[in-house]
Order: C-alpha cells, then sequence, then structure tokens
C-alpha cells in the first residue's frame, strides 16, 4: 500500500508540477504578449504624433508663404503709386495688380484654415495676429489707393504717392511674420505645437 501511495504521490506532484509550469509558461507569454502590445502602441502613437507635427510644420509654412506673397503683390500697388520708373502705368493696370492682390489674399485665407483645423482653440491666436497684420496693411494700402484715385481724374498726371499709411504698418506686418516663424521653430520643431500668445493687436 506504501509502494502504490508513494506512486500516486509521485504521479500527482509530476501532474501538479507539470500545471504550475504550464500556468507559469501561459503568464509569461501573456505578459511578454501584452508588453509587446504596450511597445506597439507607444510606437504607433509615437509615429501618429510626429506625422500630425509634420502636416502642422508644413502648414504653418506654406501661411508665412502665402502671407508673404500678398504683402509682395501689396508693394507693386503701392509702387504704382510712387511712380517709380515704368512701374506708374494705367489706371486699368493698377486695378489688375489690385485684383492680384485679392487673389493672393485668398489664397493666404484657404492656408489659414488648412492650418486651423489641425490647432485647439488654445493654439489659434499665433494665426489671428499673423492675419489681423495682413488685413490692417491691405485695408491701409485700400485707403491710400482710393485717396490717390480722388486727388485727380484719370489720366490727369496725379503726383506720385508715398501711401504712408501702408508704409506704417509694413514694420508691424513685418515683425508679426518673424514672430509666427519664430513661434513655429519654438514650438513645433520641440513637438509642442503652436502656442496661443495672450497678447492681441489693438485694431482701434
Amino acid at each position: 500500500m506504501d509502494g502504490q501511495w508513494a506512486v500516486v504521490m509521485g504521479a500527482g506532484l509530476g501532474a501538479s508540477g507539470a500545471i504550475v509550469g504550464a500556468l507559469t509558461s501561459w503568464a509569461g507569454t501573456r505578459l511578454q504578449a501584452r508588453t509587446q502590445l504596450d511597445l506597439a502602441q507607444v510606437q504607433h502613437d509615437a509615429q501618429r504624433e510626429a506625422e500630425t507635427i509634420t502636416q502642422k510644420r508644413v502648414a504653418c509654412s506654406e501661411l508665412i508663404l502665402a502671407v508673404d506673397n500678398a504683402r509682395r503683390q501689396m508693394r507693386i500697388v503701392r509702387d504704382h503709386l510712387r511712380g517709380t520708373g515704368d512701374v506708374r502705368g494705367t489706371d486699368a493696370e493698377l486695378q489688375e495688380k489690385r485684383t492680384a492682390v485679392h487673389e493672393r489674399i485668398r489664397e493666404m485665407q484657404a492656408a489659414e484654415w488648412v492650418l486651423r483645423l489641425m490647432l485647439s482653440d488654445q493654439e489659434q491666436t499665433a494665426v489671428t495676429d499673423l492675419a489681423d497684420a495682413l488685413y490692417e496693411t491691405h485695408q491701409a494700402l485700400i485707403d491710400d489707393v482710393e485717396e490717390w484715385l480722388l486727388s485727380g481724374p484719370p489720366g490727369s498726371g496725379r503726383e506720385a504717392c508715398d501711401a504712408a499709411r501702408y508704409a506704417a504698418t509694413t514694420g508691424p506686418l513685418q515683425s508679426r511674420m518673424m514672430s509666427f516663424a519664430g513661434d513655429v521653430y519654438a514650438n513645433l520643431y520641440n513637438g509642442r505645437g503652436v502656442e496661443s500668445r495672450p497678447v492681441r493687436r489693438d485694431r482701434s
């Protein structure tokens, strides 16, 4: 009986050991699988964040370039008023140049909204400040052009105009462009997105 009991006990212990080993192996495999899943999720999140940051960088770049294109076209209109060299041209040519400004502004607005769709509410202020600075410059140019057109009838040889209102806004616009570019570099390239700025431009 004792021999049979020993055999039974040995078999039982062997079976228990196999069960414990199987459970240990299963637990280890599950932990390893969980760790691999966690690592894969971290890698996926990091890749998605990197792609988002890259998209924001491209959108910011397209916005600042669109603003610069509009600024350059407005300068062409200003040069028409100043009458430098062969720039003056006719009133019809002036209207073509003004139309080109509106086209550049529409391109800027398209780039602006592409970027805004990527930003949170807290990240919108820097974009708004840049757009506002461009609109202020454009409004100043419109005022200068209208005043210049009223200074004499077409073909009357109006006096050259330095577009003083416009000239007063070009410095702040360029400063805002540089500030925006600096924000993009400091924030996006550190992976934090475009941060909002508490200071808003006084439009009074």
